[in-house]
């Protein structure tokens, strides 16, 4: 009897059917779900509105880059109708929203078609994350609301992985019946999501508290501060995503198979590790550190992929493998800063706006990454990769000094000082 409770106690929370059915484990749920079929789309949607629906490659960048620019501008206002109307029932609204906007690809046939179901798309897509966060900040307390933030990461990540596995075979069959079924797989799975969502607990509005206030993160100088410099910070995510596989396709002979490894790679050091550096970031004086050590971190990065312009074979991959091993652990030190100077600067009752305001930031990087890393490290060569490393100093000694400003001006001062 005593082993097997020993053997019980030793399994992983996760193992355990009672840490999903928690109310913040059912959003885990949800969430890992969702990033399944976001993981298998994003991996192949290009080739979906290239093969199937007939864009040109430069009508494809146009109708993204218009709809991620709508999508950074959504995140506050639609944060502050979270605070408003309920943070649970806002996320199974873009849900709904996001899901019948998918399914609708089904029926797209042009270009004023796509970029229009795509805007709408993206702008739920976009938005949902930081609303993600302030439900879960609603249904925990403390140092837990980190921790949780954490774990939903994880298992985001890990599901996007699993996912692309899954878009990595669509692509394969190249066919209209592979694509047209990833729609609908996707589509159907974004509103199974909302509807698990609405078995968690509602959570507090400013209705619920007859609370009428305005918008409070626009005069927040310190905080919209840092969501910029973890803007430029996250523009980390870019550079493995489209700036490493650029720069090795135009100035090296490294083979691209090679970014499959390193992709994945990062994957399982995020799944792995991004919980337990969080751990550094429950207060505003860890976080902070955080940030100021990953722009070191990513801008060392940059220096050892710099390298691989300039030589060939062996020495190429290893300064490539050890840039690609120093930029995941400064993408888990940025990542881990954003959620602890986030939720700890927040004021209570305001998580929506807030965290929808910091998700634009993070949105911008991935709106226009793409087009600054083709400048820099395609057109720019060995110097683009110092102007990069420049950037992201600034970002993390930008994060370091306006977390400080923020505890001066008296926002998170005990969240500073608290051990």
């Amino acid at each position: 009897m005593l082993s097997r409770i020993a053997v019980r106690s030793a399994r992983p929370g996760w193992a355990r059917a009672a840490w999903w059915r928690r109310p913040v484990g059912r959003v885990y749920l949800a969430s890992l779900v969702l990033s399944l079929g976001k993981g298998a789309w994003f991996t192949c949607w290009a080739m979906f509105f290239l093969h199937e629906v007939g864009l040109s490659t430069s009508e494809f960048g146009i109708g993204i880059t218009a709809a991620g620019v709508l999508g950074l501008l959504a995140g506050g206002p639609l944060g502050y109708l979270a605070d408003r109307l309920g943070t649970r029932e806002t996320l199974i609204a873009l849900g709904v929203v996001q899901g019948l906007s998918i399914l609708s690809y089904a029926f797209v046939d042009g270009l004023w078609t796509a970029v229009a179901v795509t805007c709408v798309m993206i702008a739920a897509d976009r938005a949902t994350p930081g609303i993600r966060i302030a439900l879960i900040a609603g249904l925990t307390t403390d140092e837990d609301r980190v921790e949780s933030i954490s774990v939903n990461r994880a298992m985001t990540q890990g599901g996007i992985v699993v996912g692309a596995l899954a878009g990595a075979w669509v692509l394969a069959l190249d066919n209209s019946a592979g694509y047209l079924g990833l729609v609908l797989v996707y589509g159907t799975s974004v509103m199974g999501c909302a509807a698990v969502l609405w078995r968690v607990p509602h959570v507090a509005s400013l209705n619920d508290r007859k609370v009428r206030r305005p918008v409070l993160v626009l005069r927040d100088r310190p905080f919209l501060l840092i969501t910029l410099f973890n803007g430029l910070l996250a523009l980390s995510w870019g550079m493995l995503d489209s700036g490493v596989p650029l720069w090795i396709a135009q100035h090296t002979q490294i083979p691209l198979w090679v970014m499959g490894v390193l992709m994945g790679a990062n994957a399982v050091v995020v799944v792995l590790f991004q919980n337990r550096v969080s751990r550094a970031a429950l207060t505003v004086r860890g976080a902070a550190r955080l940030g100021l050590w990953s722009g070191v971190l990513l801008a060392v990065s940059c220096v050892l992929l710099a390298g691989t312009g300039s030589d060939s074979g062996v020495v190429a991959l290893l300064l490539l493998a050890a840039g690609a091993a120093v930029h995941v652990v400064g993408e888990l030190f940025f990542v881990s800063s954003g959620f602890g100077l986030s939720v700890a600067l927040t004021p209570e009752g305001a998580h929506g706006e807030y965290q929808g305001m910091f998700a634009s930031g993070q949105s911008a990087a991935l709106t226009f990454a793409p087009g600054l890393m083709t400048v820099l490290l395609v057109d720019g060569g060995v110097a683009g990769w110092f102007v990069l490393a420049g950037v992201y100093l600034i970002g993390g000694v930008g994060t370091l000094w306006a977390a400080r400003w923020a505890v001066r001006s008296g926002e998170g001062a005990a969240a500073w000082s608290t051990a």
